[in-house]
């Protein structure tokens, strides 16, 4: 498994995670999310408007990974989004994904 997705584990542990859409979209609006990450293979809609999101708030997005990988470093069964609201663990995500 990708060393990244360990990463995110202990990131959610730490409580810098929030995860699904709802809470990724409140996090945004609040200007507490540092990096959005959305899965490969979310649905286009929640793509469009997650990115639609981070476009209007100026908040940095990458795609990456799997719903089900990403689900399962995080202790649940499937996540198409995430926000990470520590600005080091994003900036380390950035450069290392």
């Amino acid at each position: 498994m990708h060393k990244i997705y360990s990463f995110l584990g202990i990131a959610r542990k730490g409580g810098n995670v929030s995860i699904g859409f709802d809470s990724t979209k409140m996090d945004i609006e609040k200007n507490k999310s540092f990096l959005v990450i959305i899965a490969l293979d979310a649905s286009d809609k929640t793509k469009k408007n997650i990115k639609f999101i981070c476009d209007k708030y100026n908040c940095k997005y990458i795609e990456f990974g799997e719903k089900e990988l990403l689900g399962k470093s995080l202790g649940r069964k499937v996540v198409s989004v995430l926000s990470i609201t520590d600005k080091n663990i994003s900036s380390y995500l950035i450069n290392n994904v």
